[in-house]
């Protein structure tokens, strides 16, 4: 079994706002041209959009315009909880779980991020998680810090 990957960070807001920046205003602090199907191809991605519903999906508009599913919306509990069945361009029978945690801790909040489900990529579990375990960093550990960093000053 391919162990969870596990990010927790602190943001200075409340859990609504950081609940609301991680998910309204994915495309603002979403590092396109780095993580993104049309970063693979040499380009930067248009948009990221999130549906805000249980059983929404999440999307790239590419940078031809060309639209790429992410991901489907499992839970949505504005701050406090967003689950998703992340499964870029294949089905989700092939999806690996992204949960994500916001508390209320100290100044502002706590996020917890835990990507799981690794045995639905088969053979390709261990490789594929050593890099979403590096990608999360600059994604949700740098990128998405320091968007509720700024919108909180």
């Amino acid at each position: 079994m391919t162990a969870p990957i596990v990010k927790t960070i602190e943001v200075p807001c409340t859990p609504d706002v950081a609940f609301s920046i991680f998910t309204r205003d994915i495309t603002t602090w979403w590092p396109l041209g780095v993580n993104s199907v049309s970063a693979m191809e040499g380009e930067t991605a248009k948009a990221v959009k999130l549906e805000l519903k249980e059983g929404g999906t999440l999307t790239e508009i590419g940078h031809d315009g060309t639209i790429h599913n992410w991901g489907t919306v499992k839970v949505f509990q504005p701050g406090q909880h967003l689950q998703l069945a992340w499964h870029i361009n294949a089905p989700e029978s092939d999806a690996t779980l992204v949960d994500v945690r916001f508390a209320p801790s100290g100044q502002g909040t706590q996020v917890e991020l835990t990507h799981t489900g690794w045995e639905a990529l088969g053979e390709r579990a261990d490789s594929m998680r050593e890099g979403y375990n590096r990608g999360w960093v600059g994604v949700f550990e740098e990128a998405f810090k320091n968007a509720a960093k700024a919108q909180a000053a």
